[in-house]
């Protein structure tokens, strides 16, 4: 079943604030227990953390999403054995998870809190998110916001269509067995870019005041290019909702190992394939698509950029343009882009709606790329 978050701004009185720095000791607690007993699995770390947390005078609702926390938290040793970086476990910041025992009253949110109960006032756009059949699963507290995880039981649809996404460094192309649209995404590398340089005129010796400095870029720069993204998944989502369509990606996998330090190139081609938000996409275009109902599958890319979608033949480079292909079969000059996502879009349907068919059968229909100028404009892209 599909779940997402509302969020919205929040102000705790005192008495909350104090419920949620206490939950947050009691998280910081649980896992000083992890480490020094060396364990991270929900279950032991319950056996080990439960009769210690009896000396905080809260529920037992708040004792188990702590542990729960704690046993999240601690799974970081999956990545150390993989010799990747992470931080600190502990918690920084006060806030409250639970699941157990709260309700929607209305305009309000009615938690346990002391034995008694206390109320969060909901904005009316969340009520609004909670009706026809919404459940809310659990609620996350910190001291600006309020966030409430809501779920609902959607069937999926039963594709008639299939749109194909091929995701590149300047364009997001999709398309159906009739035509293709190219979502132009250089605003998103020159947002990037922009920031690098920001990054990189930095004169100041001083180790805290650049950090403070870095994240603020950091965090705008993450701002600006989700927003892109949001408005094109929106409108693919959408796209697909109206069409009854399936979604079908390509199954990228080890993109990074491919632009490490090593392999022959340059610093600045490494940083701009490595910062390519590839998964961002798929992953909004996921839990949106969940929410309607839509499916999602995954193809294998090999081979979606040398076939001819026309006539299954393979295709050659032109050499006056390199964005452009050929096909000597049919005579058909394409881009390239549209030409991996056309096949991409035929091997979702070939595999997952007629999976006894042949899977290098080639599509057919004629290619028709429509640029999607009005669009492009109102998202900012160039």
């Amino acid at each position: 079943m599909p779940i997402k978050s509302i969020r919205q701004n929040f102000t705790p009185n005192t008495e909350q604030l104090q419920m949620m720095e206490t939950f947050s000791e009691m998280i910081s607690h649980s896992i000083r227990i992890g480490l020094d007993h060396d364990c991270s699995t929900m279950k032991k770390l319950s056996m080990l953390s439960y009769s210690q947390l009896r000396d905080y005078p809260v529920l037992s609702y708040y004792k188990l999403t702590a542990i729960s926390q704690a046993a999240g938290r601690l799974s970081l040793k999956k990545d150390i054995k993989k010799g990747r970086k992470v931080k600190s476990p502990f918690v920084r910041k006060s806030y409250l998870v639970s699941c157990y025992g709260f309700k929607i009253n209305g305009m309000l949110l009615s938690f346990p809190l002391n034995r008694e109960f206390a109320n969060a006032p909901l904005t009316d756009h969340t009520v609004s998110e909670l009706s026809n059949g919404i459940r809310a699963r659990s609620f996350t507290m910190t001291p600006t916001s309020l966030s409430i995880s809501i779920q609902k039981d959607i069937p999926e649809i039963k594709p008639e269509s299939v749109i194909g996404i091929d995701r590149n460094l300047r364009n997001i192309t999709i398309s159906t067995p009739q035509r293709a649209i190219m979502y132009r995404t250089k605003k998103i590398l020159s947002i990037k870019q922009n920031s690098q340089h920001v990054r990189d005129s930095f004169r100041r010796f001083d180790v805290l005041v650049k950090n403070r400095f870095f994240a603020r870029i950091r965090k705008r720069q993450t701002r600006r290019v989700n927003q892109i993204l949001h408005k094109i998944s929106k409108d693919i989502v959408q796209k697909a909702r109206e069409s009854r369509s399936m979604i079908v990606f390509e199954d990228l996998k080890g993109i990074r190992k491919l632009y490490r330090k090593g392999n022959g190139q340059g610093n600045s081609y490494r940083r701009k394939l490595n910062s390519w938000s590839f998964y961002e996409l798929q992953r909004q275009i996921q839990y949106k698509a969940a929410w309607e109902g839509i499916p999602v599958r995954f193809v294998d890319p090999e081979r979606t950029s040398t076939l001819c979608p026309i006539c299954g033949d393979r295709i050659q480079e032109d050499r006056q343009n390199r964005r452009k292909v050929l096909c000597i079969n049919c005579g058909k000059l394409m881009d390239r882009d549209v030409v991996a996502s056309m096949n991409v879009a035929h091997k979702g349907w070939a595999r997952f709606t007629h999976p006894g068919g042949p899977p290098d059968e080639a599509m057919k229909g004629n290619v028709i790329l429509e640029y999607r100028e009005p669009l492009i404009e109102c998202m900012g892209v160039s």
